[in-house]
């Protein structure tokens, strides 16, 4: 698997209170786009909401993939929960909330 927008580290992510936040955050996006949406919509529509322009929306477009990333693929003892998913494969660009979380959200 090939994603250049999220590169894997030797390093595994740690959920952090930022990456839950950051999480929240794409979730209730996602849940605004009816459960799943391209990920440039949902990253562009967080990043307007706060307001965030030049090299923070840079830094935060990143944060917001590696919270994504920790949340789509949980590893193996990891404190995250698995919250979304990629319905189009591990090279897809749509976003979507898992089924379970969908499920728990009414549209």
């Amino acid at each position: 698997m090939s994603n250049a927008a999220t590169p894997r580290n030797s390093k595994p992510a740690r959920l952090t209170a930022a990456k839950v936040k950051l999480a929240a955050e794409i979730r209730a996006q996602l849940a605004a786009q009816g459960g799943a949406a391209h990920r440039e919509v949902v990253i562009s529509r967080i990043l307007e909401r706060k307001g965030v322009h030049g090299p923070a929306a840079e830094r935060t477009r990143r944060a917001l993939l590696s919270a994504f990333e920790l949340h789509v693929h949980p590893e193996p003892g990891s404190e995250a929960p698995r919250l979304f998913d990629l319905p189009f494969g591990p090279d897809s660009y749509r976003w979507a909330l898992d089924e379970p979380v969908r499920r728990a959200i009414p549209f």
